[in-house]
């Protein structure tokens, strides 16, 4: 797997994964988002210091993305990652996460924590197989922190 940071070409395959509708119910945020929304945010992230993200690909196929945002009052990064629909049931998710956490990590050390919804069990068990442990939960999410 090659992990390399997202750029605006990748743009339209992000937009097109967040609004699958198994996507939508594990996130956060459950709606649908507009291209035009999408597209600014993206472009945002794109150039926001405190942000990266990356995009894995196997034999130059796009896996999916991770997210890392930074606080560095805190020195903590919470990661996110979404997976290209078309790949699910491949087992992939896991090199996608471990490798991208690795690439972000590089010269860093920080913690890096997740929220993740208690149903979305696939998730929850990546996290923790890469070491994750939970620091807190509510109704909804559990909280996660390596």
């Amino acid at each position: 797997m090659i992990i390399k940071k997202a750029s605006i070409d990748d743009m339209i395959d992000v937009y097109s994964w967040r609004n699958d509708p198994l996507t939508r119910i594990m996130n956060a945020d459950s709606s649908i988002v507009v291209l035009a929304n999408h597209k600014k945010w993206f472009e945002n992230s794109l150039i926001n210091p405190n942000r990266e993200m990356y995009v894995g690909f196997i034999n130059k196929i796009k896996i999916g993305v991770t997210r890392f945002d930074l606080n560095k009052n805190q020195n903590i990064a919470e990661v996110s990652i979404n997976l290209n629909p078309a790949m699910r049931g491949k087992r992939l998710s896991f090199s996608l996460l471990s490798n991208s956490i690795d690439f972000y990590l590089q010269n860093k050390k920080i913690k890096l924590i997740a929220k993740v919804k208690k149903k979305n069990l696939k998730s929850l068990s990546i996290f923790k197989k890469l070491k994750f442990k939970k620091y807190d939960e509510n109704k909804i999410f559990e909280y996660l922190i390596l």
